[in-house]
């Protein structure tokens, strides 16, 4: 049986498996200088992709948004969300949904901005197997995530990426993004030596 694991971020203690960690504890932390940098303070934000909620949780306990919603298509990492929510009395700001994409994901919820460290990789490779966490083939799960954000992103939310620029470039994105309504507003790093990059989009 797999150990059950604890990072904390200042007063939020997360609750995790390894088997689901897919960077938000060590690249995935890079959001927090990008997140104060560009935004600072935001009503709602939302974690797609969320796995146990690193960014997110670490989000809130820096006191970069007042609520929190996280979403996964796996139903035990929304278990664990759900364990660290309970554990710090979060029933009140923080909420959860199982949802393959954004399909199980009531209307009501509104974003002010949306944060994720999605699957990278837009093929398989014989390194990393068939893991979910690391593939999206042929970037469906991007795709279907432009398509349907509209509905829940504020009139002037931002959608805020981390990718790998060893598995994508900005342009894979650009048709997906300006079909769906949406423009590149910044593309960048935070760290110049990272192999990882941010994609900051919201609409026309």
């Amino acid at each position: 049986m797999e150990v059950l694991e604890e990072i904390r971020y200042q007063d939020i203690t997360v609750a995790f498996k390894a088997s689901l960690n897919g960077g938000g504890t060590t690249f995935g932390q890079e959001f927090l200088g990008v997140v104060e940098e560009k935004f600072g303070k935001v009503d709602h934000l939302y974690e797609f992709c969320a796995g146990p909620g690193f960014i997110g949780f670490s989000l809130m306990a820096h006191n970069l948004c007042e609520k929190l919603t996280l979403s996964d298509i796996n139903p035990e990492a929304m278990a664990l969300c759900n364990e660290t929510i309970k554990n710090h009395n979060l029933q009140n700001k923080v909420f959860t949904y199982v949802s393959d994409g954004l399909d199980e994901i009531p209307p009501s919820e509104q974003w002010d901005l949306v944060v994720s460290n999605p699957p990278h990789w837009p093929q398989y490779d014989d390194i990393h197997g068939t893991d979910i966490r690391r593939f999206d083939i042929d970037l469906l799960i991007h795709k279907n995530f432009y398509r349907d954000i509209h509905q829940y992103l504020k009139p002037d939310g931002s959608i805020l990426f981390q990718e790998n620029g060893q598995a994508t470039g900005a342009e894979d994105f650009l048709e997906m993004l300006e079909e769906n309504g949406l423009k590149i507003v910044e593309v960048f790093k935070a760290n110049p030596d990272s192999r990882f990059y941010f994609i900051w989009s919201k609409r026309w």
